[in-house]
């Protein structure tokens, strides 16, 4: 049965060849997403590339969500598979050379010949009994699609490379929960090398159907996953988020993140990534559109005040560009005093920690007929960057001063 990734036959050296370019490349994905000496809009390079991700966020914002020369290298990537099919998954795409390496470590018992020789690495892997047999790549594309039109584009996490982008949160332990699908095709690939690719990849897919010469067969297969994919995609949007609601209490969102970020937020954890106070954490609770997107938590530190880089990489529009004096005046949250926990207002001491960490003087002073002095919000000079929750040392009933979410977030006039 001829592969779906082009059974092309290669000379040794043009094989050494591929082998090479696609390692070379593999290593510079892991450079830009693990965090090497580049510029910082580098890390939304790898995502941004995938039409599959421009063409999901536009269904789901109903609008074009980024500057029109982001709109050019997925187009690109798009244009090449018109002509080179999945010349992407061949030479480039990094996840899929990754998935492509446990097929190396195995060596046919009885003169095997590769699953896919265009693939290059792993070409020495013998021809096993498929543990995954039904192709569900047209499936998964068009449950995307469908289900990003009706606000649920949450599958839109196994575009491989956001998926791959997820190796520079690594730090962060949530993000192994949604990040378990990069083990876990690894270790498939070792029983069915690249499964992966030729099964599952809704990416590959989009290139297969921008190159197609198939014929009946083929075209009714597709059917039969085009009309799969909007059977479950559409209800699934529906229905789901209403009956996984889950209880949390309202995320404090980067600065610049769109009302649509929940649904529009693919998971690929850059912003998680480049936070230099590490604040982005990934959230584990909540309804099915919030489950595993970023939030702000402020026990680690605030949101600096001349920091905009989360909204320098974001690939997808979900959080927008800021410049650095417009993210300054990004109102994300509001600060609330809880006197009874307060060591100035409760206890009479001398504290306003709050008022000291303050960069934007949204803390007013009180002082009470024995002279003690008691911290006071102003809320429209408030920016709820975290710094006062962050410091105050109360601990009998929590912190006395707590951020809440706002959502729209508002500019706050300079």
């Amino acid at each position: 049965m001829k592969n779906i990734l082009l059974n092309i036959k290669m000379k040794p050296k043009d094989k050494g060849l591929q082998t090479a370019v696609r390692l070379l490349l593999l290593a510079g994905a892991l450079f830009m997403v693990l965090g090497g000496p580049l510029p910082r809009v580098a890390r939304k390079i790898l995502p941004i590339l995938s039409p599959l991700t421009a063409l999901s966020e536009a269904v789901a914002q109903r609008t074009w969500y980024a500057a029109l020369y982001w709109l050019l290298p997925p187009l690109a990537v798009l244009l090449l598979a018109v002509f080179k099919g999945r010349f992407f998954c061949q030479w480039i795409c990094p996840l899929g050379t990754l998935y492509a390496l446990p097929g190396k470590s195995s060596k046919p018992k009885s003169g095997g010949t590769a699953v896919s020789p265009s693939m290059g690495i792993g070409a020495d892997a013998p021809p096993k009994k498929k543990i995954l047999s039904l192709r569900l790549n047209a499936m998964i594309f068009w449950l995307i699609l469908s289900a990003s039109a009706f606000g649920l584009p949450v599958l839109l996490s196994l575009d491989p490379l956001s998926t791959f982008s997820r190796l520079g949160a690594w730090r962060e332990a949530a993000m192994w929960i949604p990040g378990a699908l990069i083990p876990l095709m690894l270790l498939l690939s070792f029983f069915q090398p690249q499964a992966w690719c030729t099964h599952l990849c809704p990416l590959g897919y989009s290139f297969d159907l921008m190159n197609r010469r198939s014929g009946k067969k083929t075209f009714n297969r597709d059917r039969r996953q085009f009309l799969a994919g909007l059977g479950i995609g559409i209800p699934a949007a529906l229905l789901l988020p209403k009956i996984i609601k889950g209880k949390s209490k309202p995320s404090i969102l980067p600065p610049g993140a769109t009302p649509k970020f929940a649904e529009t937020c693919t998971r690929c954890y850059a912003c998680v990534a480049v936070c230099p106070t590490r604040i982005i954490r990934i959230k584990t609770g909540g309804g099915l559109n919030e489950l595993f997107m970023p939030e702000l938590c402020f026990d680690r530190g605030a949101c600096e005040e001349f920091c905009n880089r989360c909204t320098q990489v974001c690939p997808t529009g979900a959080i927008r560009v800021l410049a650095e004096n417009a993210k300054r005046h990004r109102k994300i949250g509001e600060a609330q005093i809880n006197r009874d926990a307060c060591l100035s207002w409760t206890d009479d001491e001398y504290c306003m920690v709050c008022d000291e960490y303050c960069p934007y003087s949204a803390i007013a002073t009180h002082t009470k007929g024995n002279g003690i002095p008691c911290p006071e919000m102003i809320p429209e000079a408030c920016r709820g960057c975290g710094a006062c929750e962050h410091n105050c040392p109360a601990v009998r009933d929590g912190k006395a001063i707590l951020v809440s979410a706002l959502t729209p977030q508002e500019k706050i006039p300079s």
